[in-house]
């Protein structure tokens, strides 16, 4: 079981990523890039590594979103896990069920938890529909790799200092920054600090609470 584990939490190839803008500057010209793996490619790992007719997968609608069983067989013996996600804004019901495959099958059995490792990297955006598209194609770095060409090309300190004010693109404050949300409402700014994901937003947060 254990090498069968090992196999699943292996990392991807580069084509087989994909990347969502998180956070934005304040002047939406910039945006933090959140790499995250193709269910497709994820339904390939688990051909490879089990077999096709040693995993399957089913889905539950909760108020919201989708709730995502994976099962796999190992030994002769089902192990399940569990997780959701939320309807998305785009292909709602398509979306929130990848969305939720892809959460059960890194939190439940590691495929792809490394993604959650990545760097927090900003790459320029532009405009797509109601959102945000990449204007060049983001890298995946992760934590422990060194820095090289970041160090040597530092942006201009303007940009740097755009960067920091942290526009949310999601929930009640959609499109506000973190310092204006804090004069407003500071209980979300502590439920941000508490339950984001979000590095950068984190720390913000603990920033904005400690002034």
């Amino acid at each position: 079981m254990k090498g069968i584990y090992e196999k699943l939490k292996e990392k991807f190839d580069e084509k087989d990523l994909e990347f969502r803008v998180g956070a934005t500057n304040s002047d939406k010209t910039m945006g933090l890039a959140l790499a995250y793996v193709q269910a497709r490619a994820i339904q390939n790992r688990l051909d490879e590594v089990v077999g096709f007719e040693n995993w399957k997968v089913s889905y539950k609608e909760i108020q919201g979103g989708f709730l995502c069983t994976l099962s796999i067989r190992i030994n002769d013996e089902w192990i399940e896990k569990e997780d959701g996600a939320s309807v998305t804004e785009f292909e709602s019901v398509k979306g929130g069920i990848s969305n939720a495959f892809k959460r059960v099958a890194s939190s439940g059995f590691g495929i792809g938890r490394y993604l959650y490792n990545a760097r927090n990297s900003w790459y320029p955006i532009k405009k797509q529909g109601n959102g945000y598209i990449f204007a060049e194609t983001p890298k995946l770095q992760l934590n422990e790799e060194k820095e090289s060409k970041e160090k040597t090309e530092a942006r201009p300190k303007a940009e740097q200092q755009n960067n920091n004010e942290i526009i949310i693109t999601f929930g009640k404050y959609k499109g506000q920054s973190l310092t204006d949300i804090y004069h407003n409402d500071r209980s979300y700014i502590k439920y941000l600090r508490d339950k984001s994901k979000d590095t950068e937003i984190i720390k913000e947060c603990e920033k904005l609470l400690a002034s």
